[in-house]
């Protein structure tokens, strides 16, 4: 059976997995994330940690058929560019740095891209080849397939979705930006929202700190602080949602990360009616908002899963 390894970049872990064509890990690492490793470092490390992990799954060198990596942007290719906490890894080229170091090709796309691929061969996606997967955590991204193959953009930045400006002058993003989704419907901006409004809910006043599960819970209690917080977050979605479907006509849009994976149904459903009311109803009447399926291994299943797809056939 052929066999791939994978590699999930993280700003605080790098996750690392041997697995099959069928999505499957047989074997996985951690190792922790080092801001001030210079590229070299984080090259060698994981090339040490990945030799590791082949000797574990009793996997030679030329046993694997490809490396899949999903990281952090922003890119230029494979190169990674200045990120707003890991300064020091500006200008690493995973491509033909860890190509040099293992001797095995090596395709690389940003985390939500990966993630995205994940999802349409191994979870939510599957059997359709027009997808869209969105991540709701602490920020928004987006990661694209059309007509059967994953869209990276000319850099390889393609599915900042969390960066559309969606109201002038509102809340400032790390890029600079006022308004921008990620800043209205992220984990984040729920928590803000939370903390902000914190004395005039009975259900979060209550608390000694308030992050994002706790305003989730307030809304599954049916305070009406975090109704309005969740209601307004869910609604500035599905506007963003909208846009996403009358650009692209997707059969399915995937929500995950943090909060697409764990918020209630009644989340779902009112971005479900939200969005299609505000898309173009030829393009509404086909789309489904489906869970995102592979939950805390979307990350390294769906660098496991660009090996897979990269190492396919093409059909052109």
């Amino acid at each position: 059976m052929e066999q791939f390894a994978a590699i999930d970049v993280g700003g605080t872990k790098i996750a690392l997995g041997i697995g099959t064509a069928d999505g499957k890990v047989i074997e996985r690492r951690t190792m922790h994330t080092d801001p001030g490793w210079s590229p070299d470092e984080v090259l060698d490390r994981i090339a040490d940690t990945l030799q590791d992990l082949m000797a574990a799954a009793g996997v030679e060198a030329h046993g694997i058929k490809r490396i899949g990596l999903g990281t952090p942007g922003p890119l230029d290719g494979p190169v990674l560019l200045g990120t707003s906490n890991l300064h020091a890894w500006q200008g690493l080229n995973w491509k033909t740095g860890l190509e040099s170091r293992m001797n095995i090709a090596v395709s690389v796309e940003n985390d939500a891209t990966a993630a995205g691929v994940g999802e349409w061969k191994y979870g939510a996606g599957r059997g359709t080849p027009d997808c869209i997967y969105v991540t709701v955590s602490t920020g928004v991204g987006a990661g694209i397939v059309a007509a059967g193959r994953w869209y990276s953009g000319a850099r390889g930045n393609a599915g900042e979705f969390g960066h559309i400006v969606m109201e002038p002058g509102g809340p400032v993003c790390a890029a600079g930006h006022r308004g921008c989704l990620e800043q209205l419907a992220s984990g984040t901006a729920i928590r803000r929202e939370g903390q902000d409004r914190q004395r005039d809910s009975a259900f979060l006043g209550s608390l000694s700190d308030v992050d994002t599960k706790d305003v989730f819970d307030g809304y599954d209690r049916n305070d009406p602080v975090c109704e309005e917080i969740i209601g307004q977050a869910a609604d500035r979605l599905a506007l963003g949602l909208s846009y996403l479907i009358n650009l692209f006509n997707p059969e399915r849009i995937i929500l995950g990360g943090g909060v697409g994976t764990n918020a209630p149904e009644s989340y779902f459903q009112r971005i479900r009616g939200r969005m299609k009311q505000l898309a173009l109803p030829a393009m509404a009447d086909v789309v489904t908002l489906e869970r995102a399926e592979l939950g805390a291994d979307s990350g390294l299943i769906g660098a496991l899963a660009l090996a897979v797809a990269e190492s396919e056939p093409s059909s052109d």
